[in-house]
């Protein structure tokens, strides 16, 4: 049972539990309606499937897709490791405001016959193959955001979307050594990229699409109770594995979080499982403390944030770019909108710089971030589901050459870490 459980660490019974309560949520005709609209949105950044659906299609689409994921591999016969957990979680954030069956289907499909082309095992791009449904959107906006008949846009939206995760998959591997490895989000990047590509082209041909600001705060408790219930699942079951002990959680906490950091690995599953908890409430509770409601978005930031507390992400290196983040907030008097709470969210994807070089690089790395993310957002048009990771790539590259660039050898700099 235990052994179960540290492989899988609890991914089919989180999923099958949002399944479960999405068929409960509301009556079953109402609910394949709104799972109809999920699957026919045009899912542009920043689409709210609970506004698009309702409470219950909204949930389903998080857990299906977790499950099918999860499913897949173990067909392939993988365990669940630190990036792996941190796939499957993010496709269900997202799953809450763009990912849904129809389009992550084809951008997986994509890297699939990208493997096949190429010879290789697909089980030696996994992480790509998950985080690449960051694309989704390309998709659905081809099938339902253009205007063009479905003759046209139903064969064209396919090829798109599988040439995007085929292009990504070569452009994902590449691209790691812009950042060094201080982006965790670096499919991200690399999506980016053929996002603007894409958003361009589109540009070209002025095919135009409106674009979208969708959300609801009024699912608040609900994904609140969802969550915290989630969380202490995690603690709780991280302490029983490890016999009620903090042994090996300073590992956890001594790591800088640089990709490829798997707090898996050496059998540490247990303190990886209180670090996903720990974590998620510890950045929950500061979206709480600065009047955040939850809402399909923020639910799904969360859930990156979860998910990547197996894969880089602790106390120590997650906090201080959200700190930052909230500090440009407040001084400049900006409206805390769902955008910029996701840029609050998602800038720990920036946590291996506070974890390689301290608190104060982190919370100044987190300032940057935000107008950085905010000026980026118009490359893309919304098609890129992952705008932060693209941001957060020039974020920790202008802050590492800033740092590598005044630092004298032989001295240290007191608000480094090192």
């Amino acid at each position: 049972m235990k052994k179960r459980i540290k492989n899988h660490l609890l991914i089919p019974y989180v999923s099958i539990a949002f399944i479960i309560i999405s068929l409960v949520l509301q009556p079953f005709g109402e609910f394949i309606t709104g799972y109809i609209h999920i699957l026919t949105s045009k899912s542009i950044l920043l689409t709210d499937y609970i506004v698009v659906g309702g409470e219950g299609p909204a949930l389903f689409n998080a857990g299906s897709l977790m499950l099918l994921t999860y499913l897949i591999i173990r067909k392939l016969d993988l365990r669940v490791t630190g990036s792996i957990f941190a796939g499957i979680l993010t496709i269900g954030g997202f799953a809450f405001f763009g990912k849904n069956l129809l389009n992550v289907s084809i951008i997986y499909l994509g890297v699939y016959l990208y493997a096949k082309y190429k010879s290789i095992d697909l089980r030696s791009v996994i992480a790509i193959f998950l985080f690449s449904t960051g694309l989704s959107p390309i998709s659905s906006i081809v099938f339902f955001g253009l205007g063009l008949s479905y003759a046209i846009s139903i064969p064209l939206g396919i090829f798109i979307g599988i040439l995007s995760g085929f292009l990504l998959v070569e452009l994902s591997q590449k691209v790691i050594t812009f950042h060094r490895g201080y982006d965790l989000y670096n499919v991200g990047f690399a999506s980016g990229i053929i996002a603007f590509v894409f958003f361009s082209v589109l540009k070209l041909f002025s095919l135009d699409y409106e674009t979208n600001l969708i959300y609801t705060n009024e699912s608040h408790s609900l994904l609140l109770i969802i969550f915290v219930s989630l969380a202490l699942i995690y603690i709780l079951v991280g302490l029983w594995l490890n016999d009620f002990k903090l042994t090996g959680y300073k590992d956890i906490l001594r790591q800088s979080g640089i990709a490829i950091t798997d707090f898996t690995r050496r059998k540490n599953e247990p303190m990886t499982m209180f670090n996903i908890g720990l974590t998620s409430l510890a950045s929950l509770a500061l979206m709480l403390l600065i009047g955040v409601k939850m809402s399909g978005p923020v639910m799904g930031g969360l859930l990156t944030i979860m998910g990547f507390a197996a894969f880089g992400k602790h106390l120590r290196n997650s906090i201080p770019p959200m700190i930052g983040v909230i500090l440009v907030v407040y001084l400049f008097k900006l409206e805390l909108s769902v955008p910029v709470i996701l840029a609050i969210i998602f800038s720990t994807g920036l946590a291996p710089v506070s974890g390689e070089y301290g608190i104060i690089v982190g919370v100044l790395t987190g300032m940057l971030h935000l107008p950085v993310v905010q000026a980026i957002s118009e490359l893309h048009g919304g098609i890129l589901l992952y705008s932060n990771g693209f941001a957060a790539a020039f974020t920790a590259v202008i802050i590492t050459t800033l740092i590598t660039s005044i630092k004298k050898e032989g001295f240290t700099w007191g608000f480094m870490k090192n």
